[in-house]
């Protein structure tokens, strides 16, 4: 003879849901797909970023989600606004790119140091115009000292900068020595330096210093004339002298094609990307 199973009382069906609760085995418990917190960008951070573009690149800058221009006329607010909305949309398809290309196989990164360098040559290309800012902003990007920023750039100049940094900074350099920079301008027009003379044009970065000299570097091998290294006057106004023999070198079409040549801009030597 069986014994029938004695049915639940009130108190033992109670323990039973209060042990199915505390399971949480039901599909909508254990697989839900909670959407991850995306973090805003600082604005102090989108700042920095907005601050290292060139003066003479921001009038390029637009906004294709707004399909808006930069515009060099508004106030002040107003292009600083502007500009952190540009840098944000570029990070977004910075990282959007990486992430892309890396789960295409496409990427293949080494080290975090690999990334880092790879992260910052895509600041250069697609926000900053192929000009890298000084140690300072890319310690507070990066989130490191002054040291590791500059050791990262020092690596960064020395594998990017005939292919990626050259290029532009020598047709920079040629505008501002011709005058055709609006931006940056001849500020002393003769100044004694080491018993040489010369004037003193404003520069985009301290960086300059050592571009104006490869070029220099580059003029010698094609004149004769006595060529004296440029040198910074200051570092806080970005004030940059320069030999008056070679300012009147720069004026040479012929030798500033050949430059050309050789430099070519990233996009046309396929250096991009």
């Amino acid at each position: 003879m069986t014994r029938q199973k004695k049915s639940e009382g009130p108190r033992e069906g109670k323990e039973r849901e209060a042990e199915e609760e505390s399971l949480r085995a039901e599909a909508e418990n254990f697989l839900r797909l909670k959407e991850p917190v995306v973090p805003e960008i600082l604005d102090n951070v989108l700042l920095v970023f907005a601050n290292s573009i060139p003066e003479d690149a921001r009038p390029q800058c637009t906004i294709a989600s707004m399909k808006a221009a930069y515009q060099p006329d508004a106030d002040e607010t107003a292009k600083r606004t502007f500009l952190l909305k540009f840098v944000r949309e570029r990070l977004v398809m910075v990282s959007q790119r990486e992430y892309g290309l890396w789960l295409n196989g496409r990427l293949p990164f080494i080290t975090p140091r690999e990334l880092l360098l790879w992260r910052m040559r895509q600041y250069v290309e697609y926000i900053w115009a192929f000009q890298l800012p000084d140690d300072d902003d890319l310690a507070l990007i990066f989130n490191t000292t002054k040291l590791r920023a500059s050791y990262m750039a020092s690596d960064f100049i020395a594998r990017f900068r005939k292919a990626l940094l050259f290029p532009i900074a020598l047709r920079r350099i040629y505008r501002i020595l011709r005058g055709l920079d609006p931006v940056h301008r001849m500020i002393e027009r003769e100044y004694e330096l080491n018993r040489a003379y010369g004037p003193i044009f404003r520069v985009p970065s301290r960086r300059y210093l050592l571009d104006a000299n490869s070029l220099i570097e580059e003029l010698r091998l094609r004149e004769k004339v006595p060529l004296r290294d440029a040198a910074l006057i200051s570092k806080t106004d970005n004030t940059l002298w320069v030999h008056k023999n070679v300012v009147d070198v720069v004026k040479d079409n012929k030798i500033r094609d050949e430059l050309f040549s050789i430099y070519e801009i990233p996009s046309e030597a396929g250096y991009e990307g």
